[in-house]
């Protein structure tokens, strides 16, 4: 279980990095930017590098001397767009933009990534453990924000039992009704399916293998934690039909997810 655990652990982590990494063509705007409601800041270190998207990856196409202004237009995570006096629009890590003064002469006063930025972004990958009835469970996700307030998430994952083991995978919607607080409550409602082997052997002729449809309604919590993380807490209760019989137990699932 531990090696699997290891293994799913990976493919959460490998989306994360690939978003971060992966250039895009619709990263550079063709639009004139309005300079007079950005925020105006002066690069006093050497240079500064504009990227052409929100991301190490991304190729560097310009760069900034020192003492040129730099308007600042929003931001995405870790990442500002900005653009120069000629209109060059491009990325700048937080890190580099922090090297510059603002009209007043004072340093730059960037703010940290907030509980809110999770709620403003768009995509996310995750990674759980749990348990479903006696079984423990391993989960990646990823998901979409649809609306300020829904979304949806697609999950696969892997089921340890003593006496059978399995897989499910589906698909589910999630609505974040409050977003005021610090935390963010949902509620889920999802549909998929397990598929389950029996570890002992059978009989030659008898099939040790099963499939089961799921559906569930869950409640949850998104807290968040820094670096673009969020601890994410769940409860399910799950209705599974097989082809003979159909039963309910409940599942619950700790872990983490990140937003880009």
């Amino acid at each position: 279980m531990f090696r699997c655990c290891i293994y799913l652990l990976f493919l959460a982590v490998c989306p994360l990095s690939f978003a971060d990494t992966t250039p895009s063509s619709r990263s550079i705007s063709g639009t004139t930017l309005s300079n007079e409601s950005a925020v105006q800041l002066s690069v006093i270190d050497t240079y500064l590098e504009l990227h052409t998207g929100p991301g190490r990856g991304y190729p560097i196409f310009h760069v900034m001397e020192q003492g040129e202004t730099v308007y600042v237009h929003s931001r995405r995570t870790n990442w500002f767009y900005v653009s120069d006096r000629r209109n060059r629009q491009g990325w700048v890590k937080q890190e580099g933009l922090a090297r510059t003064l603002a009209p007043t002469g004072m340093p730059a006063a960037l703010p940290n990534i907030q509980h809110g930025d999770f709620l403003a972004q768009q995509g996310r990958v995750g990674f759980s453990l749990g348990q479903q009835g006696s079984a423990d469970t391993a989960t990646v996700m990823a998901g979409y924000r649809l609306l300020s307030f829904a979304g949806v998430e697609a999950e696969y994952g892997q089921i340890f039992g003593n006496r059978i083991d399995g897989t499910s995978y589906g698909a589910s919607l999630l609505i974040e009704p409050i977003k005021s607080w610090s935390f963010t409550p949902f509620i889920s409602k999802g549909y998929g399916r397990q598929e389950w082997k029996e570890k002992s052997k059978q009989q030659v002729g008898t099939n040790n293998s099963f499939n089961s449809r799921y559906e569930y309604t869950g409640l949850g919590i998104n807290y968040y934690i820094g670096y673009s993380f969020v601890v994410r807490a769940e409860y399910r209760k799950m209705y599974l039909t097989g082809e003979n019989d159909s039963l309910s137990n409940s599942a619950w699932r700790l872990g983490f997810s990140s937003f880009f």
